[in-house]
């Protein structure tokens, strides 16, 4: 077997644009492709995951966002 075929496939871009003139304007096409959202999703989820996991158990991680998300009294 080649190195080629032993490469993982390539993740596929979560958008692709393509240009084209219509009538003297350029036109731009944004498409997404179902797989490349949900991959994209994924990989959002399980870094989501990884930061909650490191302020559970990090102490110093759990004042910082325990002291950030605490919203300051308004003085009016």
């Amino acid at each position: 077997m080649t190195p080629a075929d032993q490469a993982p496939p390539k993740a596929e871009p979560p958008f692709s644009i393509r240009r084209r003139e219509r009538g003297g304007r350029r036109i731009l096409q944004v498409s997404s492709s179902v797989n490349a959202i949900d991959a994209l999703r994924a990989r959002i989820r399980a870094q989501s995951k990884k930061v909650a996991v490191h302020i559970e158990t990090d102490p110093e991680a759990r004042a910082f966002i325990s002291d950030w998300s605490t919203p300051e009294p308004l003085n009016r």
